[in-house]
């Protein structure tokens, strides 16, 4: 019988001190203090970028965060509405709308009129389509592939896009189960599901780590949209230039190792479980994926292939860290190669 790692007891085995430890930078070159004191960076996070991108290309990613074009992404909601019919709406009222080529309901809004704004037109009230930011938002969903009459957890869902986007997928057959510890951010989940008119669901407001203890269910597919430091989203918010410290970082390492074993723990044997943030901090993502095999053993997990591969692949180092060999199977979206927000996606099967 497989033993699956209790989340209370995680903290005996990778303790915050010991995940400092291990992924603290201490020497940060004249390289890294030039470019952090000119863009406004902590130093160590451009000293990682310089390991992991070289001098040039680093240079790359801190201009395109200062100055990434921002264009808004809608999904329409095909349960409600034909999205050609959308479209057409909406390029009668003067917007110019882009399909995205590897998203059947995705679309880039590359214009908009002064009035109205994307988020009072007559077609948004009645729930024909979500608003993104930016289009990787996208990704993690449609690597998770609910089916419909399928069991989904969406362990942080709060604004809700990625879970309305689980209820299209799933044709709002099914259960979703949508998640979040944030009363105020679950508000906001709400009116939108009752905006698209979903009824498939069942929200919680609760930690996503005792969840396991809370509910007696297990689950076909589980997103983990794991609270993080935003690093991959500085280009919407120039705060995440210098808020995370080294041990403020660490201490969500360990909130993200946490929520992945509970992820683990409340998904059915053979369960698909996507691990994905939008940052672009090795610790929050390639460490964290091998933490946690390391935690449950090659014979719990099995990191697969995509279903659609939009960025670069997981990396196999960092520092003296060794990866998990198969993190190459992982996704990376840069913003300065993809022209997306920064992401990682990992998609896993429950043995």
């Amino acid at each position: 019988m497989i033993v699956e790692p209790a989340t209370e007891s995680i903290k005996d085995k990778i303790s915050f001190s010991r995940i400092l430890d291990e992924i603290k930078i201490e020497k940060v070159s004249n390289d890294a203090r030039t470019l952090a004191k000119k863009y406004g960076y902590l130093p160590y996070m451009v000293e990682r970028y310089l390991e992991i991108l070289g001098y040039d290309e680093t240079l790359e990613l801190l201009e395109t965060f200062d100055n990434y074009k921002y264009k808004p992404i809608i999904l329409c909601n095909n349960l409600r509405i034909d999205c050609k019919v959308l479209i057409e709406k909406l390029l009668s009222l003067n917007f110019e709308i882009e399909e995205i080529p590897w998203n059947g309901l995705g679309f880039i809004v590359k214009k908009q009129p002064r009035s109205p704004t994307l988020g009072s037109t007559h077609e948004y009230l009645k729930g024909y389509y979500y608003i993104y930011r930016d289009a990787a938002s996208l990704i993690p969903t449609m690597i998770l592939a609910p089916a419909s009459y399928s069991k989904v957890l969406d362990m942080c869902a709060a604004p809700g896009g990625k879970a309305s986007h689980i209820l299209i997928l799933m044709k709002d057959r099914g259960l979703l189960v949508a998640n979040d510890i944030s009363k105020k951010r679950l508000q906001s989940l709400i009116v939108n599901f009752y905006r698209m008119g979903f009824s498939s669901y069942i929200l919680t407001l609760e930690d996503g780590r005792l969840l396991p203890k809370k509910l007696r269910l297990k689950f076909d597919y589980v997103l983990l949209d794991a609270p993080c430091s935003a690093e991959g989203a500085i280009m919407f918010d120039k705060t995440r230039k210098f808020k995370t410290s080294q041990e403020a970082l660490a201490k969500l390492v360990l909130k993200e190792i946490e929520l992945l074993v509970s992820a683990i723990n409340i998904a059915k044997p053979g369960a698909r479980i996507v691990y994905t943030t939008c940052s672009i901090a090795p610790e929050e993502n390639e460490y964290v994926i091998t933490k946690v095999f390391e935690l449950f053993g090659e014979n719990v997990l099995e990191i697969e292939y995509p279903s659609i591969d939009l960025g670069d692949r997981g990396l196999n180092s960092f520092k003296y860290i060794e990866f998990h060999p198969k993190i190459s199977r992982c996704i990376r979206v840069w913003p300065h190669r993809h022209s997306m927000e920064g992401y990682f996606v990992c998609v896993m099967r429950k043995l």
